[in-house]
């Protein structure tokens, strides 16, 4: 979006959370997983700190919806059609409290109008034990999700220049090593507590680099981010979120 987008309602607890004619998709992740650079990068403000970054984890303790708009100046009830909401949700695992975990469960269980919730993964560490737990939870419940690895570039790009092709080359093979260790650790996961199905494919994406030389804000999967959160609002379209 070229235009703010505006922060429609913050939450401490689901029950809080307004009304709303609009679809929602729904970010979560363990704390400090980068979520918050990563949603600012899907606004295409990765400058900005629409969502607020922090070093320190757990920096998000509410349930935060940013508005996306068709038309600029349109907000909340005003909306044509068209519109979106994105939910920034609390982080989990170390550096979070038990009760956001409880609310987390609550809004993903129970709120008619989300659509996808996109679950972000650190590409260095894995899959951590809150991560399975919550994966093999969405699954079972038949809640949609998907998994997205995020800070891939700290895979691609050990240094900090721009990395040769060769790099490229052999960070693309180590992170399709990781892809499949990430989906057999999942489906094994489900399988022990009698889960079916296979995991779909995953996202990896960065909000920090890129690797088209040509245009250097262009980040690495946050354009094919957009299109999924678009299809899965059924928007596809009506909007455009880059």
């Amino acid at each position: 979006t070229k235009h703010q987008p505006p922060l429609l309602f913050t939450a401490a607890h689901f029950r809080q959370l307004p009304p709303s004619p609009y679809p929602e998709v729904a970010f979560l992740g363990r704390s400090n997983v980068g979520k918050s650079s990563f949603l600012n990068a899907i606004f295409g403000r990765p400058r900005s700190d629409i969502a607020r970054v922090s070093r320190k984890p757990g920096k998000t303790r509410t349930i935060n919806g940013f508005g996306e708009i068709s038309t600029k100046g349109e907000i909340w009830k005003r909306w044509g059609r068209g519109g979106l909401v994105v939910v920034d949700m609390p982080g989990y695992g170390s550096g979070s409290r038990e009760e956001w975990g409880g609310e987390i469960m609550k809004y993903l269980e129970g709120r008619k109008q989300l659509r996808r919730t996109y679950v972000l993964v650190d590409t260095q560490h894995g899959l951590k034990r809150t991560d399975v737990q919550l994966l093999v939870h969405l699954r079972k419940q038949g809640i949609p999700h998907q998994v997205v690895l995020s800070k891939v570039d700290k895979l691609l790009f050990p240094d900090a220049k721009f990395p040769s092709a060769l790099k490229i080359h052999n960070g693309l093979v180590k992170l399709k090593g990781i892809r499949k260790e990430v989906r057999e650790k999942l489906d094994k996961a489900c399988a022990e507590v009698g889960v079916r199905g296979k995991m779909g494919d995953l996202m990896c994406c960065s909000s920090e680099k890129s690797l088209d030389v040509s245009s250097k804000t262009k980040r690495i999967g946050v354009d094919e981010l957009r299109w999924s959160v678009l299809t899965a609002c059924g928007l596809e379209n009506s909007m455009n979120l880059r």
